[in-house]
């Protein structure tokens, strides 16, 4: 696959992030030069039909703001009795079914591994799209086949948005664009998160949306807070051995809420700690995690026929060094490596994989290689 070197063009990745990355939107002609799509519409049509595939099917109806929506698989018969207007096929995750889907992430490898979510495509009939909505995250809207109209807002929504009510699909009840663009195979939309966004199919068209992964306040505070609670000592609890005499006894005097603050305080300053927790929650792995291997070889037998392993695409698999301790992070466990271990981790996840080669019989390492491949963590490749 012809992957470009940069997505922006004449802009290098360093200007991209200073000048519009979570900023403003946008357009770059031509991102992808002569750009191949991985998959026809024929072959994403049948995409659909496997039970481990996200997919979803948005018919327009007749009558204003009137849409039937259905979840996948789908049959080649379903699309046959479709009208020739009007519909759209999405499928989350199409990174994690098709290899060559996957390869297109070296495209924003820039970005933290964490900060990507998923590759998504949808293919359009004429007139097809989902309505005019924002997203809460950053999205690269990649053209793929066809053409497809493009129109925005750039002031990115700022309050709780105002939905269309009564229906199935999450459409703005005002939207007034002031941008309006046609994108060609090859071009490429970037749009920071809560800008409001709509496309409509220029005849059949083939889209793939790079998504962005932002974890609310709410998801990582509560994965934190669940941990402290369960690590809190039941036996602690508040002291006051210099209490004074007091001539106001309702009146709080700041002392308990000082109490709590120190404990805040000594959790947030605990970063060694705090580290393990995060990387523990972004490396849970994505909605479906893979089963352990189907492979008629063992491990043994895949590392002597000098396969390749990396982490599955289902899983996230991420790393931290601090000091002289590297820590991975996979399917939301917690590993205790050595410095040692660094240049092992760094090859694994980068794009080419672990060369099964370097994988010595004697490599301190190689269990735990094992056992992240029976559980489904690491594939080869």
């Amino acid at each position: 696959m012809n992957i470009p070197a940069s997505f922006f063009g004449s802009l290098s990745t360093s200007q991209f992030l200073a000048e519009y990355w979570q900023k403003k939107p946008l357009l770059v002609r031509g991102a992808w030069p002569n750009f191949e799509s991985p998959l026809s519409p024929a072959e994403f049509l049948k995409l659909s039909a496997r039970n481990d595939a996200f997919s979803r099917l948005l018919v327009k109806l007749e009558g204003e703001h009137q849409w039937d929506v259905r979840e996948g698989p789908f049959e080649q018969s379903t699309f046959d009795a479709m009208p020739e207007s009007q519909w759209t096929l999405l499928i989350q995750e199409v990174d994690r079914l098709v290899p060559a889907v996957r390869d297109m992430l070296q495209v924003v490898s820039f970005l933290p591994k964490w900060r990507l979510d998923d590759i998504m495509i949808s293919y359009a009939a004429n007139g097809g799209g989902v309505g005019a909505h924002i997203d809460n995250y950053d999205v690269f809207l990649l053209q793929g086949h066809g053409r497809r109209r493009w129109q925005i807002d750039s002031t990115p929504v700022k309050e709780e948005e105002e939905l269309i009510e009564g229906i199935d699909v999450s459409i703005l009840a005002h939207f007034e664009p002031d941008h309006d663009w046609v994108l060609e195979p090859g071009d490429m939309l970037y749009l920071p998160p809560r800008v409001a966004h709509h496309g409509v199919a220029l005849g059949p068209c083939m889209t793939f949306s790079f998504g962005c992964r932002a974890p609310s306040a709410l998801d990582m505070m509560t994965g934190v807070l669940e941990h402290v609670l369960g690590s809190l000592d039941s036996n602690e609890r508040l002291q006051d051995p210099g209490l004074k005499p007091t001539d106001q006894p309702a009146k709080l005097d700041g002392s308990a809420t000082k109490w709590v603050q120190s404990i805040l305080r000594r959790i947030a300053e605990d970063e060694s700690t705090l580290n393990e927790l995060i990387g523990m929650m972004l490396s849970e792995p994505r909605r479906l995690v893979e089963d352990g291997p189907d492979s008629l070889l063992g491990f043994d037998e895949l590392v002597a026929a000098r396969n390749v392993l990396r982490p599955s695409a289902s899983s996230q698999v991420l790393y931290s060094v601090q000091g002289r301790e590297v820590t991975l992070f996979a399917g939301g466990e917690v590993i205790p490596l050595s410095m040692g271990d660094l240049a092992a981790v760094e090859q694994l996840v980068s794009p080419e994989g672990l060369r099964c080669d370097a994988i010595s019989p004697d490599s301190p390492l190689r269990d735990l290689w094992e056992e992240l491949y029976e559980n489904g963590t690491l594939v080869f490749h």
